[in-house]
Order: structure tokens, then C-alpha cells, then sequence
């Protein structure tokens, strides 16, 4: 006999289904500096997202800035490696945060998954962490 799944959080009952680019939209919203990010991350936690994919995606695209940002030849592809899907998403943030930042950003995005992996950090309170250190 099959279980009935719990129902979902209030604020998708309307719509019967979780938003399913929870994750990209609260990696988004970081890397425009928006404070939206604050209640994306609210739903991110209501829908269960996982800490570790959500500081993976944002490392990758936090470095996808630096290297865009960094990078001023015309073939941006060639020098750095990225795809132009990559370039594409990552040049929307290009100034919002200066290089300084962005490395800072990687650093610290290291060292909570580091962190949480050798239980040194809690999970739970990682990215309230980062969201306080980056904004």
C-alpha cells in the first residue's frame, strides 16, 4: 500500500508543486546582491533543499563571475573553459561584487563545505552564514 506523501508547505498549496528552481533562483538572487535572497532561502528550506548542492551550484557560478569578470579578451570561452551557456548566465553579475569579493565568496563557500563534511560546522546554520558574510 502506497503512503499518502505529506502535503506541501502552505505557501505551494495553491499550485500543488514546489518550485522546482529553488536552488538556481537563491544562487541568483546572491550573486545580484538582491535581498530577495533572504526569502528564497526561507523557501529553499521549506521545499528541504540540501545545504551541499545549493553551496556547490553557488561556488561553481560564484567562479563562472570571477573568471567572466576577470577575463578581458574577446574569446572568453577559450581562456577560461566555460561554455557559453556559463558565460551567458555569468555575465549578468559581472560588477556586483568586486574580485576581492567574489574570492572571498569561493573561500568561504570552501571552508563551510569543508566544514560541514568533517562535522566541525552545523548544516544548518551555513547559509545563514554565508548570506550575513557576503551581503
Amino acid at each position: 500500500m502506497l503512503e499518502k506523501s505529506p502535503p506541501f508547505p502552505k505557501i505551494f498549496r495553491n499550485n500543488n508543486v514546489p518550485p522546482k528552481d529553488a536552488i538556481f533562483d537563491f544562487v541568483s538572487s546572491i550573486l545580484s546582491r538582491s535581498r530577495k535572497c533572504f526569502e528564497l532561502w526561507n523557501e529553499c528550506k521549506l521545499v528541504g533543499e540540501a545545504v551541499l548542492p545549493i553551496l556547490s551550484v553557488l561556488y561553481n557560478n560564484a567562479k563562472a563571475v570571477l573568471q567572466v569578470q576577470q577575463c578581458h579578451n574577446k574569446d572568453v570561452s577559450k581562456f577560461t573553459g566555460l561554455t557559453s551557456f556559463q558565460i551567458f548566465n555569468a555575465k549578468k553579475y559581472v560588477g556586483k561584487y568586486t574580485d576581492d569579493e567574489l574570492i572571498d565568496m569561493l573561500l568561504r563557500i570552501r571552508k563551510c563545505e569543508k566544514g560541514i563534511k568533517t562535522g566541525t560546522i552545523e548544516e544548518q546554520y551555513v547559509i545563514d552564514y554565508l548570506l550575513v558574510s557576503t551581503l
